[in-house]
């Protein structure tokens, strides 16, 4: 069993990407005391309009200038979209952005991708493997899609013969136990690697599916401090680790939880993720819960338009990707 903690990746899109030094160097000598496997610390992304913090770039540079202590393996994640939409081949695509792996402080790269992209990730994949990288494959709103379709892109994936571990993420945080145990057992169908999860917490459900899947031989979990993430945010690192830290005695949960006391509750208060009425609704209806998350931090809606929105959104087709 790996934990792969995401906090400063996922947790990005609250704050844009721009933790303090002082929340950074915290966090990070807390996830090394207590022991995590993996730490995702931000985005690989080609420069972009707006402000965004140095984690929604992750560049070698910034990298450089980080002290990461010793235990954990580092990481980012680049979005499978990144990459393809520049219209040059993949490995030009890669070579900007990724420098060999025995000149990084990074050891592994997650892609995120949709189903429909999946066809085409193989030649991704094979570029970040040739410069020495381990490789994971994030598949995007896995609920709901039918058992086939799923077995099938397992099928491909799995004659790839280059991927590390696959990954299912409930990314509209609707999945519950049976849609866990399903999903696990349509990709385990073909895919014979090691399998993780990244579970949303829009119904509340993000530890429990995560240990579900834990108990159907899912091996990676995905966690960030307080669930700070995407709408209503992912499985907290603090809750998992209480409870597995009996049976997997090399965690140690402590530092975690001064961290969660000393910082992230103070700016869960102040950017306020976690689940809601408005996120259960969203995913109940498939709405992406990035529209909530825009509704909600706009002072200028009243609840009648929040609850009108949501109505609204619901009567639509295509609201699971968020535009």
């Amino acid at each position: 069993m790996k934990i792969l903690d995401c906090t400063l990746r996922d947790g990005g899109y609250y704050n844009n990407w721009d933790f303090s030094s002082e929340i950074v160097s915290k966090y990070l000598s807390a996830v090394a005391q207590a022991n995590i496997d993996y730490v995702e610390l931000g985005l690989r992304n080609f420069p972009k309009d707006g402000f965004y913090g140095p984690f929604a770039y992750t560049s070698e540079r910034f990298l450089n200038r980080l002290s990461l202590p010793s235990g954990p393996n580092y990481g980012v994640m680049v979005d499978a979209k990144t990459i393809l939409s520049h219209g040059v081949s993949v490995d030009k695509v890669v070579d900007a952005l990724f420098v060999d792996q025995a000149k990084s402080k990074i050891n592994f790269v997650r892609v995120a991708a949709h189903f429909h992209e999946i066809d085409v990730c193989e030649s991704i994949i094979l570029c970040l493997k040739s410069k020495g990288y381990l490789v994971g494959l994030n598949l995007m709103q896995a609920g709901g899609k039918p058992s086939n379709l799923i077995s099938l892109k397992a099928k491909l994936i799995n004659s790839w013969n280059s991927l590390d571990v696959l990954y299912f993420a409930d990314s509209l945080g609707n999945m519950d136990a049976t849609e866990v145990k399903r999903v696990t057992l349509a990709l385990k169908e073909y895919w014979s690697g090691a399998l993780g999860i990244h579970a949303h917490n829009n119904m509340s459900r993000a530890l429990d599916n995560t240990l579900v899947a834990k108990k159907l031989g899912v091996e990676w979990l995905d966690s960030t401090i307080t669930g700070m993430g995407r709408g209503a945010g992912n499985a907290q690192t603090e809750n998992l680790l209480s409870l597995l830290s009996d049976q997997e005695l090399r965690y140690n949960p402590s530092p975690i939880y001064e961290l969660v006391i000393r910082f992230f509750e103070k700016m869960q208060k102040e950017y306020c993720w976690g689940p809601s009425l408005l996120y259960f609704l969203a995913a109940q209806t498939e709405v992406h819960p990035t529209y909530i998350q825009n509704l909600l931090s706009n002072t200028h809606y009243g609840t009648e338009e929040l609850v009108g929105a949501i109505n609204y959104l619901s009567r639509l087709e295509d609201t699971a990707a968020y535009n």
